[in-house]
């Protein structure tokens, strides 16, 4: 009987095919970066994954780590998530988890949705003549907290302009 392949075995091997089909070098850089974001969990930046290689002894330049990156997004090994026009996030999708997130367009606050009757409606949908790699949802809105700062700027607008 054959042991199931670990998540990191799995990715790797990802990988080492799409390095090899676009006739790309298998460098140890470029494993060790993709092991480093496979062991992040949720959202994470450059910056994020510097700072875990350089704890792992293992520093890179940054450009390894941006090209790298790109390298694991065409992959279909990460995402690069569109929250931020200067900040790269990413964050791991080899292990097909739903990724729904409320986006507050105020205060850029991320928080991932856990919803079962989201999951359920998600699973429904069957696309005709698309194979499915990964699902993403973004819902964007205000927070509560920026809902109240709103609220409370347009009571004292309206007291201004009652006076």
């Amino acid at each position: 009987m054959s042991k199931k392949p670990t998540l990191q075995e799995r990715v790797a091997e990802q990988f080492r095919h799409f390095l090899i089909a676009h006739d790309l070098r298998q460098t140890k850089e470029r494993f060790a970066i993709l092991h480093a974001a496979y062991n992040l969990e949720g959202i994470f930046t450059i910056d994020d994954l510097k700072n875990l290689l350089d704890i792992l002894h293992f520093p890179v330049s940054t450009s390894t780590l941006y090209n790298t990156t790109q390298l694991l997004v065409q992959a279909n090994l990460l995402i690069r998530h569109p929250f931020s026009s200067t900040i790269a996030y990413f964050e791991r999708i080899g292990d097909n988890k739903p990724r729904n997130y409320q986006i507050c367009n105020n205060c850029h606050l991320i928080t991932r949705i856990r919803s079962r009757e989201l999951a359920e409606a998600l699973d429904l949908y069957e696309p005709r003549k698309f194979a499915i790699t990964h699902r993403i949802v973004y819902i964007n809105g205000l927070c509560a907290k920026c809902q109240r700062q709103m609220e409370r700027a347009l009571k004292v607008y309206d007291m201004l302009q009652e006076k």
